[in-house]
């Protein structure tokens, strides 16, 4: 996974740079996720949407890592909010529990209710930040999002 980070950093586009558009990810992230459903079924898209946030996950995690939880939290925050994913928010913390809120999430803010929840991905990159600080396996599920109507995406994490 490393090698993937790695070679994906590497950018040359001297004329048009480093940003892309929001709707250019959202519609290569959303139609991603509607072939991959056809292929796998709706189920196995999600899984495999959150397997692969997992993995970056935790190359992140070594990345921003910090002993301290509170100041792990914190750079993980800082770095979701300059690279324009989302603001994060901890909403709870406790020894078997943690909840985050993605507001401006960029998969879904501003989109109509769809009556689904749909931010597989960001589930699979809460999980495996919070599991390269624990150092084991923990329980993630998406617990609101505002492609169904509930105006922030939340990540409930337990461990």
């Amino acid at each position: 996974m490393e090698e993937i980070l790695s070679q994906v950093s590497k950018i040359k586009r001297e004329k048009l740079g480093t940003d892309v558009p929001l709707l250019i990810f959202r519609v290569l992230r959303h139609y991603t996720h509607f072939y991959a459903s056809d292929l796998l079924g709706e189920r196995g898209a999600n899984i495999l949407f959150i397997n692969a946030g997992k993995a970056l996950g935790d190359e992140l995690g070594k990345v921003l890592y910090d002993e301290d939880l509170d100041k792990y939290l914190q750079n993980i925050a800082s770095f979701v909010e300059k690279e324009k994913i989302g603001i994060l928010k901890i909403v709870e913390k406790s020894d078997s529990k943690l909840v985050v809120q993605l507001d401006e999430c960029i998969t879904c803010a501003g989109m109509d209710n769809i009556g689904k929840r749909i931010c597989h991905f960001e589930v699979g990159l809460v999980a495996g930040l919070v599991e390269k600080f624990l150092g084991r396996k923990v329980i993630a599920a998406e617990t609101k999002c505002g492609a169904n109507g509930e105006g922030v995406c939340e990540v409930t994490v337990s461990f």
